[in-house]
């Protein structure tokens, strides 16, 4: 039976210190951040300073390599189809009302995903192992958790992201938190994992929270509902298929 937690001070903190490398960390961080196959759906909520918000849907047909998303809202219906492929190295964008298929090469990657705080890259579920160098700089606490703190810097040049900082675990190697350096080294946003899902050795990430520091503004990410063991025809993970 699935357990749902609220992440905090529930992480265990009298883990014996043991040998590990940044890379077998940024492993089980990815292993942890990779989408469950099958369907999902989930919700977007971006949240001004004001207090005014807007909020967008969305479904997932998710295989080990493949993804594809549907975003919706109310006011505009069905608006931008994504698709991921090569295990979401690869993106395309498909913008319903105007009809145009884009493919997010290079610094394009970055683009705000629906006016959010989430870029397309930060829903890529790409690894951060195949795309970042990474040490270990350190430990701290993390709303009482003992963590791991972990400098990523990109393997490649048209990054937006200068670095990355990442506070894992130490007891079961959840990133609890990510901060995004714009390419002067300075942090303009973080990220938050507020919520997972855990069955035996399995977790399940279920809510995200973004904040950009430079306008105030949160983005909530959350997971809904996941239909497991459902296949899907692989035509239905090719660009051109995209305006059908």
């Amino acid at each position: 039976m699935f357990a749902i937690f609220f992440l905090g001070a529930a992480e265990a903190q009298d883990k014996e210190a043991v040998e590990i490398t940044a890379q077998s960390i940024l492993a089980r961080v990815d292993r942890i951040m990779q989408y469950p196959t099958g369907e999902l759906q989930g919700r977007i909520k971006h949240i001004f300073p004001d207090g005014n918000s807007f909020t967008v849907d969305f479904k997932g047909k998710i295989t080990r390599n493949d993804f594809l998303f549907h975003f919706s809202s109310i006011t505009r219906g069905e608006s931008l189809k994504v698709l991921y492929t090569m295990a979401g190295e690869d993106i395309w964008v498909y913008n319903i009302h105007a009809l145009k298929l884009f493919h997010k090469m290079g610094v394009d990657k970055y683009d705000l995903l629906a006016s959010t705080n989430f870029s397309f890259i930060d829903l890529s579920s790409s690894d951060y192992q195949s795309n970042y160098n990474a040490r270990i700089t350190g430990r701290t606490v993390i709303k009482g958790v003992d963590c791991y703190r972990l400098y990523l810097e990109p393997l490649y040049p048209e990054s937006m992201y200068g670095a990355l900082t990442m506070y894992v675990s130490v007891e079961k190697y959840h990133p609890l938190r990510i901060d995004f350096h714009d390419r002067d080294k300075v942090i303009f946003k973080f990220m938050t994992l507020a919520k997972i899902m855990e069955n035996g050795d399995k977790t399940v990430p279920l809510r995200y929270d973004m904040l950009n520091i430079k306008d105030g503004t949160v983005t909530i990410l959350s997971f809904l509902k996941f239909e497991e063991n459902i296949k899907y025809q692989s035509e239905i993970f090719r660009p051109e298929k995209l305006g059908e």
